[in-house]
C-alpha cells in the first residue's frame, strides 16, 4: 500500500518487484489472491514443506534428493497449472494481467477498505476483523509445528448429513416433516448460507396451505430441475430428469451436451435446452424442441470456465447427441465465442427467437460483483429470462477450487439484480431464476421473498436418483449408474469397477417425483405461514424476512428491505432511433413468401435479393426453423440468392437446415452458418459497378458449431472461424498474394485466416489455400485441416508450424490415400462453385493442385485421429 501511495509522485511501484514470504500461504486460493492483490513472487515455505512430507512432523527416514526434486517440482507445477486454469477463467491471457477479481462475504470494515474490493454484509460494527484473522493464523502456526493441543478443529460437514435424508424422502421413508426438522436443526448448529441466517416471518393471519396456488405462468411450480448436461449423465439419470420434470410439470432445463433422438421435441412444454459456448448439438431441429432456450454465459459453481468431456465417457450414443465422433475429448471454451459484449448477446438472442419465434431465452449469468447492472444489460438485450447462479451446489464435475473459491452466494445475486432490475423500470420485462445448493421449500421462498420467480434444483434431483456425493463424476466409475455410461453390473466387472449398483428407470423417475412433491407442499406451507393464497405474490416481499442468527458476525438487514416498484422510465428525446424494419424482418419475410409458393405447390423455392444489407440478419434462420416446425409442409429444397456485392448483416444462415442453401456474391459479417446442422453456404466475391469482383470474405465466428454442410469462402475470414466445428466441410479459398513476412511479427493482420481457427474443432474437414493465421488448432481433438504449403511465398512446413498454437495436440503429416481422396473432392467442388458463378480465370492453377494434393497439402490433426 505504501508503494501503490507513492506511486502519483514516484512511480515507485513500477522500479520494483515484490516478493512475499509467508507461511500462511496454504492453497491456490491464497497464491491468486495475493498475486491478484500485487506481489510479483511467493515463497510459501509451508505448503513446500507440506508438500515435501516434512510437516507437520518430519519423516522418521530422511528423503532422497532425487524425492525431494520430485515432490517440489510436482507442488510447483500443480500450482502452476492452478494459476493457468484461474487466469483462463477469469478471461485473461496472461498472469501480469491478473487484477483483483475478488470480493468478500462479511469482512469488517477496516479489513475490506484494506483490499479495495467489494465487500457485502460487513461494517464497522461486524465481521471477520483483524484480531479475528491474528488469532486463527497463531492457531495455524501452532498446527504446523505440530502442537496438537492446539489444532483446529476439523468442521463438521453440513450436506452428508442431508443427502441420506433426501435419498429416504425419494424412497418414502421418511416425512416432510422429519426432514424439515433436521435440516432445520443442522441450519441452526451450522449454518453455511446466507439463507440459513434468515427467517421467515409468520402471518398473524395464515391461510390453508390446501388453498395455495404455486402455478408460475405455464408450470405446477415455482422450481425447475437445473441444467445437466448428456454425457456429464448417464442416459438413465438424464431421461428421468426429463420424465419427472413431466410429470410434475415443471421445467426441466438440458444442459449444453445436445439431446437424444428418441426424446428430442418429447416434453416440449416441459423442456429446457442450453446454449453454451461448445454448442454440443445445437442445431435447427434442437431449438424447436423446448419452450425455453438458455444461452450459458457461466455458472455458478465453475463461472467463466469451459468443462471437458473425456474421451472414455463419449460412447457412441453420447456422440451422437453430441454430433461428434466416439472416443474424442469434448472440451468447452471458456466463453462463447460469439458473445463478446451485450450487443453481441442481443444478436444471439434475437437469432434464438429467428429460429424458435415460440420459445422463452434464458440468459444463465453467474453471481459476481455488479450482476445487477449485467442483469439490466441482459434485459435490455432481450432476454425473457435472467438466470443467476450462485456458488453453492454444482455436481461433481466442478473443480474442488471453484466450489470453495469461486462466485458469490445466489442471495446476494437475486438481491442486486432484483433490486437493479426494478429500478432501471425492467423488471415486469423478465423472470429471475436462481440456483445455487437449495434444499427445501423454505429455500425456495426465501429466495422469491429476495427477487426470484423460480428457484432451480440440480444436485438434489441427483440424490432423488440415488447420487451419493462421492465427486467423481468425471471419472466415468459412477459406482450407482447416474454419471456413467456403464449399465450393468457385468460391464462394470469388465472395467474394474467392484462395486455397481445400477438404478432402476421407473424408481428413478418416482424418487424425483417424491422430493419435489415433498418440496411442493412445504411451498404451499411456508406460502400459507406467510399468509398468501398465491406463491408468486411473495416475490420481491424481502419485509417478509429476517435475520435470526449471527449478529454479531454479519449484517443481513439490507436483504431485509422491500424495494419499492418503479414505473418504466421514458425515454429521452432523441435517445434511440426506429429502424426502417427491425433487423431480422427480412428472414420473416422470406418465409411468408415462401408458404405463399408453398401454398400453390412449388416444392423446390428460389429467392433472389440484391439490395441485402448489413441491418438484414440472420437470413435462412426463420425458414429453416418453419421447415423444422412443418409450417412448410412438402418443401423439398430452399435457395436463397444474395448478389451484386450484397453483404447481409450477422448470423447469415445460423442454425442453417439441410433443405437450405445460400448463396452470396459480395461479403457477410459474423456467425455465418453458425450451429448449421446441413445445406450449403457460398460467400463468392461480388461484381462492384465497374465489372471488378471484391470480397468475398466472412467476419468472425464463421461456422461456429456448425455440425453437418458445406461452406465454401473465397476471400478472407476474420478470427475463430471453424471454431467447435464438428462434422462439416469447409473450403477456404483465401490465397496468399506476397510472400509472407513472419519476420514483422503479428502474424494475424496479414493472413487468410485471421487467428484462432479450428479451435476445439472435434470433427469435419477444412481445407485452406492460404495463411490458416496464428493460434491455429488449440484446443483441436478432432477432424482434419488440410493445409497447402507453398514455400515459393513462404508458406513452408516451419512456417505452418509456427502457426500452430502452443499446447495444441495435433501435428502434422503427409496425405494418406483418404486425406488426398478428401483433397481431391474438395478442390473439385471449389473448382465447379467457381466456374459456375463465371470465374474460369479463377481455376486455372487449381487443376494442378487437385491432381496431385499430396505434393500441396499436408494434413494438420490430433495424432490418434491421423488415420
Amino acid at each position: 500500500n505504501a508503494l501503490r501511495g507513492a506511486e502519483a509522485d514516484a512511480n515507485l511501484r513500477r522500479r520494483v518487484g515484490i516478493v512475499l514470504r509467508s507461511g500462511a500461504i496454504r492453497d491456490l486460493h491464497d497464491v491468486a489472491l495475493l498475486i491478484g492483490a500485487g506481489a510479483n513472487a511467493l515463497i510459501p515455505y509451508a505448503l513446500y514443506a507440506v508438500g515435501l512430507g516434512i510437516a507437520p512432523r518430519p519423516p522418521k527416514t530422511p528423503l532422497e534428493s532425487e524425492q525431494v526434486i520430485e515432490r517440489l517440482s510436482n507442488t510447483i507445477a500443480a500450482i502452476n497449472g492452478g494459476l493457468q486454469k484461474i487466469t483462463s477463467t477469469i478471461g485473461c491471457h496472461e498472469l501480469r494481467g491478473f487484477g483483483k477479481p475478488f470480493s468478500s462475504v462479511g469482512l469488517a470494515s477496516s479489513v475490506a477498505s484494506v483490499f479495495g474490493t467489494p465487500n457485502y454484509f460487513g461494517s464497522e460494527r461486524v465481521g471477520t476483523t483483524w484480531s479475528d484473522l491474528r488469532s486463527e493464523a497463531e492457531i495455524r502456526a501452532c498446527e504446523l509445528r505440530g502442537e496438537k493441543a492446539t489444532r483446529l478443529d476439523n468442521p463438521d460437514r453440513f450436506y452428508p448429513k442431508m443427502w441420506k435424508r433426501v435419498e429416504d424422502l425419494a424412497l418414502g421413508d421418511t416425512t416432510l416433516d422429519e426432514y424439515a426438522a433436521e435440516l432445520i436443526e443442522l441450519e441452526r448448529e451450522m449454518p453455511v448460507a446466507i439463507r440459513h441466517l434468515l427467517g421467515l416471518k409468520a402471518s398473524d393471519a395464515p391461510v390453508d396451505p390446501a388453498t395455495v396456488d404455486t402455478r408460475t405462468r405455464d408450470h405446477a411450480l415455482p422450481i425447475l430441475i437445473g441444467a445437466m448436461s448428456f454425457g456429464s449423465q448417464g442416459e438413465l439419470a438424464y431421461k428421468a430428469y426429463a420424465e419427472a420434470a413431466h410429470r410434475l410439470n415443471i421445467l426441466c432445463v438440458n444442459g449444453e451436451g445436445g439431446e437424444l433422438p428418441d426424446i428430442m421435441g418429447k416434453y416440449y412444454r416441459t423442456r429446457g435446452q442450453q446454449i453454451a459456448s461448445a454448442r454440443f448439438g445445437v442445431n435447427i431441429q434442437f431449438l424447436n424442441s423446448a419452450c425455453v432456450l438458455e444461452i450459458k454465459v457461466g455458472q455458478g459453481a465453475k463461472p467463466g470456465e469451459g468443462g471437458q468431456l473425456p474421451g472414455y465417457k463419449v460412447t457412441e450414443q453420447v456422440a451422437l447427441a453430441r454430433s461428434t465422433m466416439p472416443g474424442v475429448d469434448l472440451i468447452s471454451p471458456s466463453n462463447n465465442h460469439d458473445v463478446y459484449s451485450i450487443e453481441d448477446l442481443a444478436q444471439l438472442i434475437d437469432e434464438l427467437k429467428t429460429a424458435n419465434p415460440l420459445a422463452r431465452v434464458s440468459v444463465k449469468i453467474p453471481v459476481v460483483p455488479g450482476v445487477g447492472i449485467i442483469a439490466v444489460g441482459v434485459a435490455k438485450a432481450g432476454a425473457d429470462i435472467i438466470n443467476v447462479t450462485g456458488y453453492e451446489g454444482g455436481t461433481g464435475a466442478a473443480r474442488a477450487h471453484s466450489l470453495r473459491h469461486v462466485g458469490l452466494p445466489a442471495e446476494i445475486g437475486v438481491w442486486m439484480a432484483h433490486r437493479a432490475l426494478i429500478e432501471s423500470g425492467l423488471r415486469d420485462d423478465v423472470e429471475l431464476w436462481c440456483d445455487g445448493g437449495m434444499k427445501s421449500g423454505r429455500d425456495v421462498l426465501k429466495l422469491m421473498c429476495l427477487g426470484a420467480n423460480r428457484v432451480g434444483f440440480g444436485t438434489m434431483a441427483m440424490v432423488a436418483v440415488g447420487c451419493t456425493i462421492c465427486r467423481k463424476c468425471h471419472e466415468g466409475t459412477c459406482h450407482v449408474g447416474i454419471t456413467t455410461h456403464i449399465r450393468t453390473k457385468e460391464e462394470a466387472a469388465l472395467k474394474g469397477i467392484k462395486h455397481f449398483d445400477p438404478r432402476d428407470y421407473e424408481l428413478a423417475v418416482q424418487g424425483i417425483v417424491n422430493v419435489f412433491n415433498a418440496l411442493a407442499e412445504d411451498i404451499r406451507r411456508q406460502t400459507a405461514l406467510l399468509g398468501f393464497s398465491r406463491t408468486q405474490d411473495v416475490v420481491g416481499r424481502a419485509d417478509l424476512i429476517e435475520q435470526i442468527a449471527y449478529h454479531d458476525k454479519i449484517d443481513l438487514s439490507y436483504l431485509t428491505h422491500r424495494v419499492p416498484s418503479q414505473s418504466r422510465r421514458q425515454m429521452q428525446p432523441g435517445v434511440g432511433r426506429l429502424l426502417a424494419r427491425p433487423r431480422n424482418s427480412l428472414t420473416k419475410q422470406i418465409t411468408s413468401l415462401m408458404k405463399e409458393r408453398v401454398d400453390h405447390g412449388d416444392l423446390e423455392l428460389t429467392y433472389d435479393d440484391e439490395a441485402v444489407m448489413a441491418m438484414d440478419r440472420a437470413l435462412g434462420t426463420h425458414v429453416s426453423g418453419a421447415i423444422e416446425r412443418g409450417e412448410l409442409p412438402g418443401v423439398e429444397a430452399v435457395h436463397l440468392r444474395f448478389s451484386n456485392s450484397a453483404v447481409p448483416g450477422n448470423g447469415l444462415a445460423a442454425f442453417l437446415g439441410s433443405k437450405v442453401d445460400v448463396l452470396v456474391e459480395g461479403g457477410a459479417q459474423d456467425g455465418v452458418a453458425k450451429c448449421a446442422k446441413g445445406g450449403a453456404v457460398t460467400i463468392l466475391k461480388g461484381l462492384n459497378h465497374d465489372g471488378r469482383r471484391l470480397d468475398g470474405s466472412v467476419g468472425k465466428s464463421f461456422a461456429y458449431g456448425a455440425q453437418g454442410g458445406t461452406f465454401i469462402v473465397q476471400g478472407y475470414a476474420d478470427t475463430r472461424a471453424c471454431i467447435r466445428l464438428s462434422g462439416a466441410t469447409v473450403i477456404f479459398g483465401g490465397e496468399i498474394k506476397e510472400p509472407l513476412r513472419d519476420d514483422l511479427g503479428n502474424l494475424a493482420s496479414r493472413a487468410n485466416l485471421k487467428g484462432y481457427a479450428c479451435e476445439y474443432m472435434t470433427s469435419g474437414r477444412v481445407i485452406i489455400l492460404g495463411d490458416p493465421g496464428p493460434w491455429l488448432a488449440a484446443g483441436m481433438s478432432g477432424g482434419a485441416i488440410y493445409q497447402r504449403v507453398q514455400p515459393e511465398m513462404g508458406l513452408t512446413l516451419d512456417a505452418i508450424r509456427r502457426r500452430i498454437a502452443k499446447g495444441a495436440s495435433v501435428d502434422i503429416f503427409p496425405l494418406d490415400e483418404k486425406a488426398i481422396t478428401d483433397v481431391h473432392e474438395m478442390l473439385r467442388l471449389y473448382i465447379q462453385t467457381l466456374e459456375s458463378n463465371n470465374q474460369p480465370e479463377a481455376t486455372a492453377h487449381l487443376y494442378e493442385l487437385m491432381r496431385r494434393p499430396q505434393d500441396f497439402f499436408v494434413k494438420i490433426a490430433p495424432p490418434t485421429r491421423k488415420n
